[in-house]
């Protein structure tokens, strides 16, 4: 497994940059799990065609109160 990081300020293009890694990497057959911490969910959202996709927290607390 290899892990890819990228960081730095607001407003750089981090979340464009990740997403068309992340679909390069998968086009050439590589297994990948992109995780984001951008409450926006930029990158998530640009990889799914621009639906949105709940975050793992939303769901977890759903569970919790329907449970």
């Amino acid at each position: 497994m290899r892990q890819i990081a990228i960081y730095g300020k607001g407003g750089i293009g981090k979340s464009t940059i990740a997403s068309n890694l992340s679909a390069a990497l998968h086009e050439q057959g590589h297994t990948v799990m992109q995780v984001g911490c951008d409450p926006k969910r930029d990158s998530t959202r640009i990889l799914a065609g621009g639906k949105f996709i709940p975050a793992v927290l939303e769901e977890h607390r759903e569970q919790l109160r329907v449970g």
